[in-house]
């Protein structure tokens, strides 16, 4: 059986020295962090990163627990941003050993798109990772896997990899068919979560922020683990913000781990 990631919005308690702890408590040996993020509109970090400060004792922490990190967030190309400056965030996550680092594209100016994902690419390939490319209907310069896979194509960056999100696929439109059209080779990770339709929306935030555990929606999530090859990483988001009496975020997690790991068996 493939190794399975844990994602950090799947399990937001104590941050990443909190998610490291429980992913091995839950015999897991790989995860996604943060070690950058978008700031909220009042300023705030919207997900607690690796503090910089603290890197020894957080690699002393990865290696105690045995684990290791597939993804590391979160890089986007957006509008007035320079890419320039993610490259503190950038060289922490490959100090920490991280696979890749994942970027989505908000950025709508096909130039800039071309000039700012080069040179994250660039960048991170002389960290020597990756950078997984994730389409979303929130970041309208690549919103669909048609767009991803024309932007890959366009690119021409051995390190740039597609992601498949379960939830971003379905809810842009995308169909197993349009995948089944791709080169395996040019997708690198996939997250698994499920939903309750396939309504093609501009607007799903609430759906995407509170996502249905694998095997209790909608999605054809057999399917999909079918049709990507062996060397994908799989990575569990299925995060819950949801208000609800009596939330009980360690169980949550553990039962989408436990559902994650049914359907990739």
């Amino acid at each position: 059986m493939r190794h399975i990631a844990l994602h950090q919005i799947t399990m937001t308690q104590d941050g990443p020295a909190g998610l490291v702890r429980f992913a091995a408590k839950a015999g897991l040996k790989k995860i996604c962090l943060f070690t950058a993020t978008p700031l909220t509109e009042d300023g705030q970090q919207m997900f607690a990163i690796v503090d910089p400060s603290e890197k020894a004792d957080f690699q002393s922490l990865l290696t105690d627990h045995d684990i290791s990190i597939i993804n590391a967030e979160y890089f986007p190309i957006m509008r007035g941003i320079d890419i320039a400056q993610y490259r503190p965030a950038l060289e922490l996550a490959a100090e920490l050993g991280a696979k890749r680092a994942v970027t989505h594209i908000s950025e709508t100016d096909p130039a800039r798109i071309a000039d700012q994902l080069g040179s994250l690419c660039e960048m991170a390939s002389d960290l020597g990772m990756e950078i997984g490319l994730e389409f979303t209907g929130f970041a309208k310069g690549c919103d669909s896997l048609e767009k991803a896979v024309r932007l890959h194509q366009a690119m021409k960056q051995s390190n740039l990899k597609i992601a498949i999100d379960a939830l971003h696929l379905f809810r842009t439109g995308g169909t197993l068919e349009q995948l089944k059209a791709i080169d395996p080779s040019s997708i690198g990770y996939a997250q698994i979560c499920d939903g309750p339709h396939f309504r093609k929306s501009d607007d799903y935030f609430e759906e995407a922020m509170n996502r249905m555990i694998p095997g209790e929606g909608m999605f054809p999530l057999r399917a999909l683990i079918d049709l990507l090859g062996a060397h994908v990483d799989w990575d569990i988001e299925v995060p819950h913000f949801a208000s609800v009496p009596h939330f009980d975020a360690e169980d949550w997690a553990l039962q989408a781990i436990a559902a994650c790991k049914t359907l990739l068996e």
